[in-house]
């Protein structure tokens, strides 16, 4: 089992408003991601903090609320996801990657290796795993534990102390974060909006 999870859980602190509702594709972040992921995952859930819960709760969309109060960022969703369905594993997307299409997802998808304890992609600078595009098999969450325990509390490192498959992506653009007003803006104007 495949299930997908956009991480909106995040404050948006430096962007100053809420990430996942910026609108690059006609719709809200997290739907254009969600519809993205719906082709390859069997279940696409919304990583989201507590207080998101309560702002959300008529939606149809499932919802993962974040369930560990001692970690922070998207390993708090991560691990709320392992924890609400361990034997699943997991497509993990921020939500803030407005260039991600079909074509990296099926990179991914098609070069899972489930004999690893995750399939990611080399990150913008082509030196270490990117934790916020990545599939997280069942295994890890084992993993995770034991780093945790070690000390480790970064996705990131998180990959790099275990045996995960990495890969290039065919376009690294795609992997672009937009964090904040300034790079949004740029973006923007890149793309002509």
């Amino acid at each position: 089992m495949l299930n997908g999870l956009v991480l909106i859980g995040g404050r948006s602190r430096r962007m100053g408003e809420d990430k996942s509702i910026l609108v690059y594709h006609n719709k809200p972040q997290r739907e254009y991601l969600t519809d993205l992921l719906r082709h390859y995952c069997d279940t696409v859930y919304w990583s989201v903090n507590a207080k998101q819960a309560g702002e959300l709760p008529n939606t149809e969309q499932p919802l993962i609320v974040d369930a560990f109060d001692e970690l922070m960022g998207p390993l708090n969703g991560i691990m709320s996801a392992m924890q609400t369905v361990p034997n699943a594993a997991w497509l993990v997307v921020a939500c803030d990657m407005p260039l991600l299409s079909n074509r990296t997802l099926d990179r991914l998808v098609a070069a899972r290796n489930p004999a690893k304890r995750a399939t990611a992609f080399y990150d913008s600078d082509g030196r270490f795993p990117e934790p916020l595009l990545c599939i997280w098999e069942p295994t890890m969450k084992t993993a995770l534990q034991k780093s945790l325990a070690d000390g480790y509390y970064s996705p990131r490192q998180m990959l790099m102390v275990n045996d995960v498959e990495l890969l290039h992506p065919p376009d690294i653009r795609e992997l672009l974060n937009i964090n904040d007003p300034e790079t949004k803006a740029a973006f923007i104007n890149d793309i002509g909006h």
